[in-house]
C-alpha cells in the first residue's frame, strides 16, 4: 500500500486503500492459469507492472520481541530463509493470525519498505527473498525483487 494510505489509516483509523501490487499479482495469477505457462509473452506487461509497482509501496511483516523478522526456512537443514510480507492491513490481519500459530514468540507488525528489504539482502547472505501475502496469493520474489 502507499505510505500516505497507511499514515491516513493510523491517524483516522479508516479503511486503507488496496495495494496496486496485490491487484497486479491477482491479474498475473488469473492469466497464468488461463495461459498454462508462466513464460507466455502475454504476461510480460503484467510482470513489468509488478516490478514497477513493488518499489512504490510499503509492506507489513512480523517481528519478534527483538525486532527480528519472522523467518521461513527454505529447508529444514538450510540456513537460507524468506520472510513473509503483506500488501495491506487486511492481508496482514489474516496472514499474521495464521503465521503466529506456528511461532511461540509474541509477534508484532512492522512496516517495511523495499529499501529495508534491499538492505537486508546486502547484510544477510542467508536471506533469499520474500513471499507476498503467503496465505492468499503466495507470490515469491527473490532478494533483488525478481520472480
Amino acid at each position: 500500500m502507499k505510505i500516505e494510505d497507511y499514515q491516513d489509516y493510523e491517524k483516522n483509523n479508516v479503511k486503507a486503500s488496496k495495494s496496486q501490487l496485490k491487484e497486479y499479482i491477482q491479474i498475473y495469477a488469473d492469466m497464468a492459469k488461463k495461459l498454462k505457462s508462466e513464460d507466455a509473452i502475454e504476461l510480460e506487461a503484467v510482470k513489468k507492472n509488478i516490478k514497477d509497482t513493488y518499489p512504490t509501496e510499503i509492506y507489513f511483516t512480523l517481528v519478534d520481541e527483538v525486532e527480528k523478522p519472522v523467518k521461513l526456512t527454505i529447508t529444514e537443514t538450510s540456513k537460507e530463509y524468506i520472510i513473509p510480507i503483506f500488501t495491506d492491513i487486511r492481508e496482514y490481519a489474516v496472514g499474521s493470525a495464521k503465521i503466529s500459530k506456528l511461532f511461540l514468540d509474541k509477534l508484532e507488525m512492522k512496516v517495511i519498505s523495499p529499501e529495508d528489504i534491499a538492505k537486508k539482502a546486502e547484510e544477510d547472505e542467508y536471506f533469499q527473498g520474500f513471499v507476498i501475502n503467503p496465505h492468499s496469493q503466495n507470490f515469491n520474489m527473490d532478494r533483488n525483487g525478481d520472480f
